[in-house]
């Protein structure tokens, strides 16, 4: 059967209308609203640490092609020099040739106690030789990794008890409520504490021999803080 052509295009137009959505309604909220608690703590301490990332400096000049050999022996030099510790090479460059041999400039870098400071510039002296040349090249006094860590975790302990102590005293003074912690958001931060003028001496005279006797005082710190944004909230009690 076939229709007619105004039947046809009356379809047509039926099918390519745009279909209209329905009105939404106003967006109501589902359940009671909390009532929320928003504050700010602040807690601090001190980074310490009686260590220092020491480099050492090497100026070495090779034949062609033992390099290697060179490095392994000046890394054996510097575990001779009786610290109970790992040098570790972290940067090599070599420089122009000369008359058949290479020049290589190499840093070690480790980290030594405060009382192995005090004679290793003479160490790195007395290690010195032809073809080899050794400095202290740098002495950093500021705290690993760990202690840095070990302190922050410390410090959120400290928050944690205090935002347990009010949620406590919320329970007390609002009983027909029972608050939890929604949300804390932590910002932590770390303030090094100017350095002394003794050891400013020694970073630019390269360990001189007032700086014998152990080191006594030069233990580095620094002052560490979290701040945390405290969400606390509770359920409110349904309208009568």
């Amino acid at each position: 059967m076939r229709l007619p052509l105004a039947a046809l295009l009356a379809a047509s137009l039926l099918l390519a209308a745009p279909v209209q959505a329905e009105e939404a309604g106003p967006i109501t909220r589902q359940g009671v609203a909390d009532d929320e608690v928003v504050m700010m703590l602040e807690v601090e301490d001190w980074v310490e640490t009686t260590t220092a990332t020491v480099r050492i400096s090497a100026d070495l000049a090779v034949e062609a092609g033992t390099f290697g050999a060179a490095r392994d022996e000046l890394v054996s030099t510097l575990q001779g020099f009786g610290i109970d510790t790992t040098w570790r090479i972290v940067q090599f460059s070599k420089q122009a040739d000369d008359a058949g041999f290479e020049r290589w400039s190499v840093t070690a870098e480790a980290r030594l106690p405060e009382a192995a400071l005090s004679d290793l510039s003479a160490k790195a002296k007395g290690a010195t030789k032809p073809g080899r040349s050794l400095t202290v090249a740098s002495i950093d006094y500021s705290p690993t990794m760990a202690e840095r860590e070990a302190v922050t975790d410390s410090l959120r302990t400290r928050v944690y008890e205090r935002v347990g102590k009010e949620i406590a005293a919320l329970n007390a003074a609002f009983a027909d409520r029972s608050f939890r912690v929604r949300m804390i958001d932590f910002t932590q931060s770390y303030r090094p504490v100017p350095m002394a003028k003794a050891e400013m001496q020694m970073m630019r005279s390269d360990m001189p021999q007032s700086a014998s006797g152990g080191g006594s005082g030069l233990a580095g710190a620094e002052k560490a803080s979290i701040t945390a944004r405290v969400h606390l909230a509770a359920t409110a009690p349904a309208a009568q």
